[in-house]
């Protein structure tokens, strides 16, 4: 089954700002360990990550391997966010933003 428009618009903008802001771009062609190999086509990477990202939602199951020991906290509270974000409007008001924001005071550490 294709995703509604709505979806695609929202992933295919989300991608967008990922790599424009961000300057990442999981769809690229690449060596699969970061490192760009091919030529870039923004329109097309959109694309297909809409269809990836459709594919894993529709089947409620995220593939996002294993944590690297350091981020673990990190991932925990992103993850937890996350699964927040699947429940509707039943979220106490900032809760999904301050797990979020505590997995970046995490990532800001790890960084110094």
């Amino acid at each position: 089954m294709n995703p509604p428009v709505e979806i695609i618009d929202q992933v295919q903008v989300a991608y967008r700002r990922m790599a424009k802001e961000a300057r990442y771009r999981p769809a690229a062609p690449g060596d699969g360990l970061g490192n760009i190999t091919g030529p870039l086509n923004l329109s097309r990477e959109a694309k297909e990550y809409t269809r990836w990202w459709w594919e894993e939602e529709e089947d409620q199951r995220f593939n996002i391997g294993c944590c690297h020991h350091p981020y673990r906290p990190a991932m925990i509270f992103t993850i937890e966010a996350a699964r927040l974000m699947c429940a509707g409007d039943f979220v106490r008001d900032g809760l999904i933003a301050d797990l979020l924001k505590m997995a970046l005071v995490v990532l800001e550490e790890k960084e110094r």
